[in-house]
């Protein structure tokens, strides 16, 4: 008969099962922001030096901030619940025991019937009742219990009947109660608490469990997927667009932000920024004042004049509001990329690409339309004296009679590059020609060269060398992978002094129509490009990209204008104006074609050939039937045996 008890041990068990489910996850996620990767190099130059240092500190200081937020409280108590339970389970006694014979005497399992008898001989002298020393705490009762345990387990191995009882139910006297124990502590189950368990239940599964399923599920319809607020998508569609300039695009950020931080914006107050907003006003004119008149709210006049007071370059000395300038610039990758699709959806191509150039002014805090000399080292709007002008001549000149600048300048200059386009093509995996509706890749090679450098000579190749890039250029272009494979690849940190957080370079590759002004194909975004080293690598010292696209319906010439982006360095587009032609398929050899034909008919026993075949068109026959000829020839030949048989 089987009987149910109410384990506690058990139910530790099953606990730390549950809680180890938890906290494991939880804190390898937590550990992955802290735990030590490969070390990426980075700009040389004094400013962006002290701005890795204060990026680091800020890491240590969140990590070193025990309990500062809740998932450091919440795994902290896990773990001391689950340290607790370790040192319950460990000095607790397991009910569940197997009858052990051999241990209960203390002798080996091995030894003969001959050697078990004379070793419990030895025993029954030692601990019978009536010879045996009680040792302290010990009582009559304790020793002759223990006696009947060695007397059992000595029958065990001896007696026939007592050995047979053992071997057939796992005890010497045979059948015994089957003990069930549940995961369950014992006052679950008591009485008493009967409505306190309930009431917990009710709470559990009616309350708490809807509560965090709702959250989850009306959380994850709330956003895009461009990872921002519903509302603040909607905002972004009634504001962008075809015409918007930086100052327009800057005010919809604004209106997003106090969607996206609403807890950073709404504890600041308007005389906290009074001073900064007024810096602004007077530094944009005009068009600060109609668009803080646009912006009704105080949330987003507070990020406007935060975002400009970045662009602008204008010290904050409140350490909240540079706190909170911080978390609102790390928010615009994602806020940018939500305007994006916005400008993409339409397909503006001047629109695309102003907000591109929006990525690298932030990076750079550099306003919009002022010179992109303002990037490099010790470059100030002063020394500039209000010039807009952009070029090496204008930054040589400044560089030329201060030391610290030419200091500044060959520090950075490793780390402020232009890309160079090595090659670019359109092709067609197994075709020599673009037909209409082919899927097409561009396929292009690029590399980081200095910006204060032109492009690397280009080494004549040899035969072999010709031979070994077609190869790999080929093998590149049937594989699945967007980004050719460069294992000595060495990423580097790009120079950013002004962005609260260390960043790579990147590049968008923009193919557009200028005669339309429309996107022709979506953007496609890289990073990792090498830098140009034709002595570590003379002959293949770029990475190969490809981006695939559909060819359009109709036969004819498109000139396409190829733009690479980056959203880190201001200024540095680079184009590319390059001819997609799309010829018929008549254009094709006869024995192309007929490869073309057969690959496109279908079967006459498929549905499709069946479908095919009652709208006229052409279907192949099936390979395991003859041919209607085949068949009529053979019906003829029956029907002459027939009737030579009917005359004979």
């Amino acid at each position: 008969m089987a009987q149910t008890t109410y384990d506690g041990g058990m139910a530790a068990y099953f606990l730390l099962t549950f809680l180890a489910l938890i906290l494991v996850p939880l804190t390898l996620s937590f550990a992955a922001n802290f735990r030590s990767s490969t070390v990426i190099q980075g700009c040389k130059c004094q400013d962006c030096i002290e701005n890795r240092e204060k990026i680091g500190q800020k890491e240590r200081s969140t990590f070193g901030k025990l309990g500062s937020d809740s998932k450091t409280i919440f795994l902290s108590i896990g773990w001391l619940i689950f340290a607790g339970l370790v040192y319950f389970v460990l000095n607790t006694s397991s009910t569940l025991t197997v009858y052990d014979p051999f241990t209960i005497l203390g002798i080996s399992s091995s030894a003969t019937e001959k050697e078990i008898k004379k070793f419990y001989k030895k025993l029954s002298l030692k601990f019978h009742p009536d010879t045996v020393k009680l040792d302290e705490g010990q009582t009559a009762e304790d020793a002759a219990a223990h006696f009947i345990e060695l007397t059992k387990a000595y029958k065990a191995l001896t007696d026939e009947v007592v050995r047979k009882n053992f071997e057939e139910y796992g005890h010497p006297d045979g059948k015994q109660t089957v003990e069930m124990g549940l995961a369950l502590p014992p006052w679950v189950v008591d009485a008493h608490n009967n409505i306190w368990v309930l009431g917990a239940y009710g709470i559990l599964i009616g309350g708490l469990l809807p509560y965090l399923v709702g959250k989850w599920w009306f959380g994850s319809r709330s956003r895009t997927k461009d990872g921002v607020h519903s509302k603040t998508a909607g905002i972004f569609f009634k504001d962008i667009t075809e015409d918007a300039t930086p100052a327009t695009l800057v005010s919809s950020l604004s209106k997003g932000l106090e969607v996206e931080k609403p807890h950073l914006l709404k504890r600041l107050k308007l005389d906290d920024i009074r001073s900064l907003q007024e810096q602004v006003s007077q530094k944009l004119g005009a068009t600060a004042s109609a668009i803080y008149a646009n912006l009704k709210s105080k949330e987003s006049k507070i990020a406007f004049t935060l975002l400009y007071a970045h662009l602008l370059r204008i010290d904050i000395p409140s350490a909240p509001l540079r706190s909170v300038q911080k978390d609102l610039l790390l928010q615009m990758p994602v806020l940018l990329g939500s305007v994006l699709a916005m400008a993409l959806g339409h397909g503006w191509l001047p629109t695309t690409i102003e907000i591109m150039h929006l990525h690298a002014g932030f990076t750079q805090a550099i306003l919009p339309g002022k010179s992109n000399i303002l990037q490099f080292p010790l470059i100030t709007e002063d020394a500039l004296e209000g010039d807009t002008s952009s070029g090496l001549e204008k930054l040589l000149l400044l560089v030329k009679d201060d030391p610290n600048r030419a200091r500044g300048l060959l520090a950075a200059t490793s780390h402020i590059s232009r890309l160079d386009v090595y090659d670019a093509s359109f092709r067609v995996v197994g075709e020599r020609i673009i037909t209409p509706g082919a899927f097409v890749q561009l396929t292009f090679k690029v590399r980081q060269v200095q910006l204060l450098s032109g492009s690397p000579a280009r080494k004549e190749q040899t035969p072999e060398e010709v031979s070994a890039e077609a190869a790999a250029d080929a093998a590149f272009l049937e594989s699945k992978a967007e980004v050719e494979d460069i294992p000595s690849y060495q990423p580097q940190w790009a120079h950013a002094p002004y962005w609260p957080a260390n960043r790579k370079a990147s590049w968008w590759c923009v193919v557009g129509d200028l005669k339309t002004q429309k996107i022709f194909v979506p953007p496609f975004k890289f990073t990792d490009v090498p830098w140009s080293n034709p002595e570590a690598h003379p002959n293949r010292d770029y990475r190969t990209y490809k981006l695939q696209f559909q060819a359009p319906q109709q036969v004819g010439t498109y000139t396409l204008h190829i733009t690479f982006v980056s959203d880190t360095f201001v200024g540095e587009d680079q184009s590319v104006y390059m001819t997609l032609q799309v010829d018929d398929i008549s254009s094709l050899g006869a024995d192309e074609q007929m490869i073309e034909d057969d690959i496109s008919e279908p079967e006459e026993d498929t549905l499709a050939g069946q479908m095919a075949a009652m709208r006229g068109g052409k279907v192949k026959k099936s390979p395991y039937h003859g041919s209607d000829d085949e068949e009529s020839t053979t019906d003829g030949d029956n029907d002459s045996d027939s009737d030579s048989s009917d005359s004979d």
